[in-house]
């Protein structure tokens, strides 16, 4: 088959599996199509968890052969998880794997910072979690002093755009995770002083431009390498008064600003303020989404796929509060949420009913409790990824929110990726041009409240 002319590759990492998928533009619209996915998973050594780099960078190089194979010019490039990073030396090598956000070294260090919790939130606006950046910083420096005199942190797209191409890189959207970064989109020194180390070398930068290459025809392009960043952009044309949902592992419920909120009401309230590829605030609220639903199936030995299991859901009039700490990483999923509950389930249907209203609950009050805090009254719920293939969960959000639910694209990750390439490769005039083909290039089911 012969290349075709131009091309992108999308490398989306979440934090339960990887893929890549190959665009193209046709016909007004993005045509793709997801070649590769593997699962991973982090792994246990002396007590720690880390990620599997090499796996991770094998895929991302299976990526820049399939895009020189198939196309004579092509772009690429990597969007994932927030807040994990690796360390590279002063001579360019990497320090050991990068250790994954669940490890409970940033959960103590997570303690250890709470003094400094409101004054961190004033400087960067990003809600408090162990995992952030500056927790995981700070937790390396106490198992070895010299680490910051001797090494630079990457987050995990840059450091594998760097290890692709030798550029180093500070995207936006990624370092808007880290509460490292300040409400001038600068890096914060106050947060770099709190986490004992330097504050690196070149500020962060927006998205929608091209770095090295990394093989022959092959070129890097920077894109809002979040991925919630780069699956907002798949929503196509974004709107002020909608809430943005992308359900995945995690369900991040994002309204669009042109400035951030961090006063002391959406600190209390948990929101938080990242930032889009064009430097737009996502205001937002992390949920734990399917990370708890999949637990659960995987832990009751469900052997239906997790649609059908949510789809033979019975009512329940009790819902478990998944902002808990126990569900962070529990031992046993099953009895964070049977503790929080009068009533524990005990058929898979009754279990499929608590997981279902629990996560649609906790979606479907996030456009009031915006509001309380100052954010626009939404509309409308835009519901993205994997989850907007749930009906069962769709249309359970419309019914608890009251407001309309219009679900897809379920790829809206992969769409945002490939769209913002060809937007830093100059297929597209402007940003209109852009958003209007991916709203051509995905599709939309619409739920209503009953």
């Amino acid at each position: 088959m012969a290349k075709r002319d131009f091309g992108a590759v999308a490398v989306d990492l979440g934090a339960s599996s990887g893929r890549f998928a190959a665009g193209y533009l046709e016909d007004g619209r993005i045509r793709f199509e997801v070649i590769e996915q593997f699962p991973h998973a982090p792994f246990e050594r002396n007590g720690k968890l880390f990620w599997d780099l090499d796996s991770i960078l094998g895929l991302c190089k299976r990526a820049s052969d399939y895009a020189s194979a198939n196309f004579i010019q092509s772009t690429l490039a990597i969007d994932s998880w927030g807040v994990d990073h690796g360390l590279i030396d002063q001579n360019g090598n990497l320090i050991d794997q990068p250790v994954c956000y669940r490890d409970l070294s940033h959960a103590a260090a997570f303690e250890e910072l709470a003094p400094y919790r409101a004054e961190l939130y004033a400087q960067t606006g990003i809600q408090h979690q162990p995992f952030n950046t500056i927790c995981q910083l700070y937790a390396r420096k106490k198992e070895d002093a010299s680490l910051p005199s001797r090494a630079r942190f990457l987050i995990l797209p840059d450091l594998l755009g760097y290890l692709l191409s030798g550029e180093v890189h500070h995207e936006l959207t990624e370092a808007s995770t880290t509460q490292l970064m300040g409400l001038d989109c600068r890096w914060s020194p106050r947060a770099f002083e709190i986490a004992g180390w330097p504050v690196p070398e070149g500020q962060p930068q927006k998205a929608g431009t091209l770095g090295g290459d990394i093989a022959p025809g092959v070129r890097l392009a920077h894109v809002g390498s979040h991925d919630t960043a780069s699956a907002l952009q798949g929503f196509g044309a974004q709107r002020e008064n909608q809430l943005y949902v992308n359900v995945g592992t995690w369900s991040l419920a994002m309204l669009i600003r042109d400035e951030p909120i961090a006063t002391p009401e959406a600190e209390a309230a948990n929101f938080t303020n990242e930032r889009m590829g064009d430097g737009r605030v996502r205001f937002l609220k992390n949920i734990p989404g399917f990370y708890v639903v999949n637990r659960l199936h995987e832990e009751l030995g469900v052997t239906e796929s997790v649609p059908d299991w949510l789809a033979s859901a019975t009512a329940s009039h009790e819902h478990a509060d998944l902002f808990a700490p126990e569900f962070f990483n529990p031992d046993s999923m099953v009895e964070a949420c049977a503790n929080q509950v009068d009533n524990r389930p005990e058929s898979h249907a009754e279990w499929a009913g608590l997981a279902l209203g629990s996560l649609a609950r906790a979606i479907a009050e996030q456009p009031l409790e915006a509001a309380k805090v100052g954010a626009q009254a939404a509309n409308m719920i835009r519901i993205g990824g994997g989850g907007s293939q749930s009906a069962a969960l769709c249309q359970k959000i419309a019914d608890l929110s009251g407001l309309p639910v219009a679900a897809g694209p379920v790829e809206a990750t992969v769409l945002g990726n490939l769209g913002m390439q060809f937007m830093a490769s100059g297929h597209f005039k402007d940003s209109e041009e852009m958003e209007s083909v991916i709203s051509r290039s995905g599709n939309l089911v619409e739920y209503w409240p009953q």
